[in-house]
């Protein structure tokens, strides 16, 4: 990445978080590479699972490729290189059948998943989605690979701070709740001897019935549990 794309990007950033009141990390990167919506997750090691989502539709397809293992986000990790998908056509479903039909379900058209890479560390993956089939643009490619390299140093300098096998605080809490919700799923795909996909649909059907998050409704089914009256 040039100095002037770093300088460009960094300008963009702050202008970008300054016109949002407390905006995610997520929600900025869609404004400034013009996307339909981003999702950053961390892979690798037992900490791992998607860290912001710029909102409910890139959430859901978030936890679906961490959860099942499958899409573009988790090929562009394996293989560190982007995994760059234009269409999400007869070929994307051929290799990623859940995440395609889930995508195609909610809108999605296109994704574009760059791998965090700092140090030859592999971190986690910032995946774009679109609602439009289309390649990115020349700029929007270049800066989204600007942005994976950003993210990956940084990421990387906050996980060097932390202690010995912790993660740091400004990412503990999002992927703590993103283990709880693939723990949930797996419990439930067990009880109704369904795959684990169809298991964290019905969570979110579920939620979405009661007009809550899945963290919400996880949460609130604990605590119904545990102050349940005895019989």
């Amino acid at each position: 990445m040039t100095e002037t794309q770093a300088v460009r990007l960094a300008t963009a950033f702050a202008l970008q978080a300054a016109k949002t009141p407390g905006p995610s990390l997520c929600s900025v990167c869609v404004n400034v590479l013009s996307v339909a919506g981003v999702g950053i997750t961390i892979m690798g090691g037992d900490k791992a699972g998607p860290v912001c989502v710029s909102d409910e539709r890139m959430a859901a397809l978030e936890d679906l490729q961490f959860t099942l293992g499958e899409g573009p986000c988790q090929d562009a990790f394996r293989e560190r290189a982007p995994v760059l998908v234009p269409r999400l056509d007869d070929a994307a479903f051929a290799l990623w059948p859940a995440f395609v039909a889930e995508a195609r379900n909610s809108g999605v058209e296109a994704v574009f998943a760059y791998p965090l890479i700092a140090a030859r560390s592999k971190v986690g993956v910032l995946t774009l989605y679109q609602d439009n089939a289309g390649d990115l643009t020349r700029d929007q490619s270049d800066d989204s690979e600007g942005l994976a390299d950003v993210l990956a140093h940084t990421i990387l300098a906050m996980q060097a701070a932390a202690p010995p096998g912790m993660l740091p605080a400004e990412l503990d809490e999002a992927v703590a709740h993103r283990a709880e919700v693939h723990q949930a799923s797996g419990m439930v795909a067990i009880q109704l001897k369904v795959p684990v996909a169809e298991a964290l649909a019905a969570l979110r059907a579920h939620a979405f019935a009661k007009d809550q998050t899945l963290s919400d409704d996880h949460n609130d089914n604990d605590n119904n549990t545990e102050k349940e009256p005895e019989s």
